[in-house]
């Protein structure tokens, strides 16, 4: 039987040092047209938080990214990395995370093989 790299009571304890912040994870609401077809809103009215997934403790690593230039414009790339403490597969790139009132566009969610963290790569809303 194979050992688990990472045992399951470590989170815990290291959770108010290493996840001294919360997020809450936050789905649009949908809205229809006249032909049942979704209408993107950006209102923020209209995101509301997702049911059990409201105050996870996290880490927000610090920005990374790259900057490309063409003779006519440069382009910035930003990017934030959230750790989650907690294994959430239900997190989609349909939804936002948000930490101390910031929001962040999820880009890609990844859940560690332990099942004991998931990391959110995310942009900053504007």
């Amino acid at each position: 039987m194979a050992s688990r790299l990472v045992h399951p009571n470590m989170l815990r304890r290291l959770q108010r040092d290493f996840f001294p912040q919360t997020c809450c994870i936050q789905q649009a609401s949908e809205s229809l047209d006249e032909f049942g077809q979704a209408l993107a809103d950006d209102d923020e009215s209209k995101w509301t938080p997702v049911t059990g997934l409201e105050v996870i403790p996290c880490r927000v690593a610090p920005a990374t990214g790259g900057r490309r230039r063409t003779p006519e414009m440069t382009v910035t790339n930003a990017t934030h990395l959230i750790a989650l403490a907690g294994h959430y597969p239900t997190i989609t790139t349909k939804m936002r995370a948000v930490v101390d009132d910031q929001a962040y566009t999820i880009l890609l969610p990844f859940h560690d093989a332990e099942g004991a963290m998931t990391r959110l790569t995310v942009q900053l809303v504007d």
